[in-house]
């Protein structure tokens, strides 16, 4: 196969330049935002009792949740250090210092276990991670929160449409996160959302989010003018982005089926292998929900890496993911690591991502798959 096998694609619709070109041609539809408002009413069946942001990046999301919940100089934030520096930076950049905990070795979620020993006056808040979408255990971390006064978030990037206990990550914290990112798998090429389930903070939201203005109040008419009364910035989602969003979201309980029917496939056809102790993937349990990665856990750093090399040459584009937070260079200067074991450099040293989208064929698959095995059978 000469083809190039991506390691992730957009899923396919003619109407993304339909979408653009509506509202290129009417410049009142950009000004009443159109597609933002129309996105926002289909995530809004998802998360009824919440109250929605979409914003340039969820990175965004976090700056606005960093000002609401006036991070500043000393407050701590605990979160995994296996994720993405995005996470942390809009806390650490308003003088949070971050408490690094490691990960559990079945989900690659924060350790639940290690988190209240590290919890002080100090602590502002609890972020946990859904990796791949596969959730935290978000009762016992609601509860540590509860007990301590803290604020729990989400961080939901990669967990669009997906659940626990048959409700939707980002409905179970004070705040969630998700990414809309060209990365994930529904996606505004760039853009995210900011969820706020704790209501006392979505006045001032709505100011921070309209540059720190009275915008919303002066448009339903509770305020004479419209003016500057707070900090914020133009976290808003332009509408171009939101344009391609709405066609995903439309769509995104076919594209989350189809990378599901994809990550089943790929454990069909390396269990054999996975048995034979080459490898580990994902469980069985979990690859019924498995729409945003799939990965190979090698035995060593060196075999990975050596595989990486040979599926690449071979024009099939695989990544390892996360360099932990705790090792790098910021993250030794400011923050603090916990770890019994350190299985987040171990999962960090080992972990490699296969090829995961909507427009993988079956022969892609199978291609990818022999390749696979002819790299352990020489």
């Amino acid at each position: 196969m000469n083809r190039r096998i991506l390691h992730n694609t957009l899923f396919k619709s003619k109407k993304y330049s339909d979408n653009l070109n509506v509202i290129i041609e009417n410049y009142d539809l950009i000004r009443t935002k159109k597609f933002s408002n129309a996105s926002l009413q289909l995530i809004q069946k998802l998360y009824i009792n919440s109250d929605l942001f979409l914003t340039h990046s969820a990175t965004g999301a976090l700056e606005m949740i960093a000002i609401l919940l006036d991070i500043k100089e000393g407050d701590e934030i605990i979160l995994p250090s296996f994720t993405f520096v995005a996470s942390i930076v809009p806390f650490v950049s308003r003088g949070a210092k971050p408490i690094f905990i490691d990960i559990n070795p079945n989900d690659f979620n924060i350790n639940e276990n290690l988190i209240e020993k590290h919890i002080t006056t100090k602590t502002k808040a609890i972020l946990g991670m859904h990796y791949g979408g596969h959730s935290c255990n978000n009762d016992f971390i609601n509860k540590l929160c509860k007990k301590h006064n803290i604020f729990y978030i989400e961080d939901a990037a990669m967990s669009f449409g997906l659940k626990d206990d048959n409700k939707y990550l980002g409905s179970f914290g004070d705040f969630a996160v998700i990414s809309f990112d060209v990365t994930k798998h529904v996606s505004a090429i760039q853009g995210g959302l900011l969820i706020i389930n704790n209501k006392k903070f979505t006045k001032r939201a709505n100011k921070i989010y309209y540059i720190g203005t009275n915008r919303t109040e002066f448009f339903s008419g509770k305020v004479p003018y419209f003016e500057w009364v707070d900090i914020g910035s133009k976290f808003q989602m332009t509408e171009t982005n939101a344009s391609i969003l709405y066609e995903q979201l439309i769509h995104y309980k076919e594209i989350i089926e189809k990378r599901i029917d994809v990550s089943k496939l790929y454990y069909s056809k390396l269990k054999n292998l996975s048995e034979k102790r080459y490898f580990k993937i994902i469980s069985k349990e979990k690859v019924e929900t498995n729409a945003h990665i799939f990965y190979l856990l090698l035995e060593t750093k060196e075999k990975r890496d050596a595989l990486l090399k040979f599926l690449n040459a071979k024009k099939i584009e695989c990544f390892f993911h996360y360099i932990p937070l705790h090792s790098s260079k910021m993250g030794k200067k400011i923050g603090f690591y916990e770890s019994k074991n350190d299985f987040t450099n171990k999962i960090s040293e080992t972990l490699l991502r296969l090829p995961l989208h909507t427009n993988l064929k079956i022969k892609d698959i199978e291609h990818i798959v022999e390749n696979i095995k002819k790299f352990f059978n020489n």
